[in-house]
């Protein structure tokens, strides 16, 4: 299922559920020549395909944001399906990728995506930046974080910090696309922008480290108490 489009020009994104626990996917597009990226296929690589070919794309790339497998279930089928190459942080998630290296550029069709290293929730964890359109995986949702903790093998929640830190370092206008529709405020909110992240995302309105800590150690009350979902 589509979720939003937000192509422009010969740039097509598309934002997908294609199944999960409330999951995302993207396709990413140059419609100039036909090739695409497809972000995090977990589920439904034949329906992903499908609609790559109804928007008159090839999907030639296939990106990884981290090794969890409601973001890699379905990407070696995929890759089958349309012979794309995987890239990956950790390469060994899916036979036959090939590694990301942080600030990679990543070619698709006259596109040029670029890979930034983001561990934290996952050792391996990137984002994925074409202009104003960032795909942030489960490093950042719209009003939450990923999660970190025993939960969570190999992650960390300073690394998780810092990455955060990284990205909001790019403009307030950056659009963020995150790996979950983990939105709990009132309404739907299924993109967002760092500059809203930034003023109202609890998780990076407080005043440093030690406030995202306590936080994350105290969210099911903080959640209760506000209402939050």
């Amino acid at each position: 299922m589509i979720v939003n489009d937000h192509s422009r020009d010969h740039v097509r994104f598309l934002q997908l559920h294609l199944g999960g626990d409330r999951n995302f996917q993207y396709l990413i597009g140059d419609a100039r020549t036909g090739d695409a990226a497809a972000v995090d296929p977990g589920f439904g690589a034949g329906t992903f395909a499908a609609i790559a070919q109804d928007q008159g794309l090839s999907i030639k790339t296939i990106l990884i944001t981290h090794g969890h497998c409601d973001h890699t279930g379905e990407a070696a089928a995929l890759a089958e399906l349309t012979g794309a190459e995987i890239f990956a942080g950790n390469p060994e998630v899916v036979a036959g990728a090939q590694p990301l290296v942080d600030d990679q550029l990543v070619r698709v069709g006259g596109l040029v995506v670029r890979a930034l290293a983001t561990p934290g929730h996952a050792p391996d964890h990137f984002c994925f930046l074409y202009e104003d359109f960032l795909v942030t995986g489960d490093l950042l949702f719209c009003g939450k974080v990923g999660g970190t903790g025993s939960f969570f093998p190999g992650s960390s929640s300073q690394e998780e910090w810092d990455s955060l830190q990284r990205i909001l370092l790019f403009s307030p206008e950056t659009r963020v696309y995150p790996g979950h529709d983990y939105y709990g405020g009132p309404g739907e909110m299924k993109v967002s922008t760092l500059g809203h992240e930034r003023d109202h995302n609890p998780f990076l309105n407080g005043t440093g480290f030690a406030a995202f800590c306590a936080l994350k150690e105290n969210w099911a009350t903080f959640k209760q108490e506000n209402g939050i979902r």
